[in-house]
C-alpha cells in the first residue's frame, strides 16, 4: 500500500529485485490516490510491478484488501512501502511455511529492525486492561522478548509492516475489517485468527529494516494520529469485547490515558478532545 511515499518505495522495491532469488513472486502496490508522482516514478523504474490506483485514500486495510484480490499466489506477503529487505525474506518465510504446512499457522512476520540495525516493534499482545499498564510502564510481553531476540516465538499479533499469509487463510477470514480506516486492523484480523485456533509467528531468517512512522513524516506522536488509533481502538473494543469486560476496558484506558494531560506536548483544547474520544462508546 502507497500513500505519498514514493522515495520510500522506490527505495522498498529495489530491496525486493535485489535480495529476492529462487522464488516466483510477484509485487503489487495498492495506491491510495497519492500526489506525488509516485505512479510514474514506479511505471518508469519497475515496469514489472503491477500498478493498482484505488482512487481515493482507502486506509490500510482496505487497500492491502484490495490488492490481495489481485494476488495469484499462494502467499500474500503485506510489506509497508518504508521497509527494506536485507536478505532473501520472501524465500526464508516461504521455505518455513511450506515447511510447516501442518502446524495451523495464520501469519508469519520477522523480528524487524530499525535504521542502526535494533531491534524494532515487531508485534504485540492482544488490548486488555493488563497490558494497557504493561504499556504505560514500558514493561510489556513484547519489549521484553524483543531485547532477546527469541528466535522463533508464537506472539498475539505480528505488526502489519510485514505479514506473510497463506491466500487461502486470509481469503477465509475475509482480509482486514473494512470499518477500520486505520491502526488495529492487524491486531483485529489475528484475534480472530486466535479465536480459530491459527497461530501468530516470528522467525528470525527474514532480515527487515522498518523504517517506522516514515510513511506518516516521523515517527512522534501527533495528535492526529493518536485520534485515528483512539477511533479504532474503540471500534475494536466494541467489536470483541462486551458488559463488564468493555467497562473494565475503558476506565482502565481512561485512568491510564490522563498521561495525556503530562506527557505530549498538544494544545489543551487537543488534550481534552483526545480525553473525550477515549471516554466515547459509540
Amino acid at each position: 500500500m502507497n500513500y505519498n511515499t514514493c522515495r520510500l518505495l522506490l527505495d522498498c522495491l529495489a530491496s525486493i529485485y535485489e535480495h529476492t532469488r529462487n522464488a516466483e513472486f510477484e509485487v503489487i502496490v495498492v495506491d491510495n490516490a497519492s500526489s506525488d508522482g509516485s505512479e510514474s516514478y514506479v511505471k518508469g523504474q519497475f515496469p514489472e510491478v503491477v500498478w493498482v490506483n484505488a482512487g481515493s485514500n482507502l486506509g490500510f486495510g482496505r487497500a492491502n484488501n484490495l490488492g490481495a484480490c489481485w494476488a495469484k499466489g499462494k502467499y500474500v506477503f503485506l510489506l509497508n512501502s518504508d521497509t527494506l529487505l536485507l536478505n532473501n525474506a520472501i524465500k526464508e518465510f516461504y521455505d518455513y511455511a511450506e515447511s510447516h504446512v501442518g502446524e495451523h499457522i495464520g501469519v508469519l512476520g520477522s523480528w524487524l529492525l530499525d535504521k542502526d540495525g535494533n531491534l524494532n516493534n515487531s508485534c504485540g499482545e492482544f488490548p486488555s486492561p493488563r497490558s494497557e499498564i504493561k504499556y504505560l510502564l514500558d514493561k510489556c510481553k513484547v519489549v521484553r522478548m524483543q531485547d532477546k531476540h527469541a528466535g522463533v516465538a508464537d506472539v498475539d499479533y505480528i505488526t502489519g509492516a510485514d505479514m506473510f499469509i497463506s491466500k487461502d487463510v486470509y481469503d477465509e477470514f475475509g482480509g482486514f475489517d473494512p470499518n477500520i480506516f486505520m491502526y488495529y486492523e492487524e491486531t483485529d484480523l489475528q484475534y480472530r485468527m486466535a479465536q480459530k485456533g491459527y497461530l501468530r509467528r516470528i522467525i528470525d531468517a527474514p532480515l527487515i529494516v522498518h523504517l517506522e512512522g516514515g510513511s506518516f513524516g516521523g515517527n512522534r506522536l501527533t495528535f492526529n494520529r493518536f485520534m485515528m488509533a483512539q477511533k479504532s481502538y474503540n471500534y475494536y473494543l466494541r467489536k470483541h469485547y462486551k458488559g463488564m469486560t468493555y467497562f473494565m476496558f475503558k476506565m482502565t484506558l481512561s485512568i491510564i490515558r490522563l498521561t495525556l494531560f503530562f506527557t505530549t506536548n498538544w494544545s489543551f483544547v487537543e488534550k481534552v478532545r483526545a480525553y473525550k474520544i477515549i471516554l466515547k462508546n459509540g
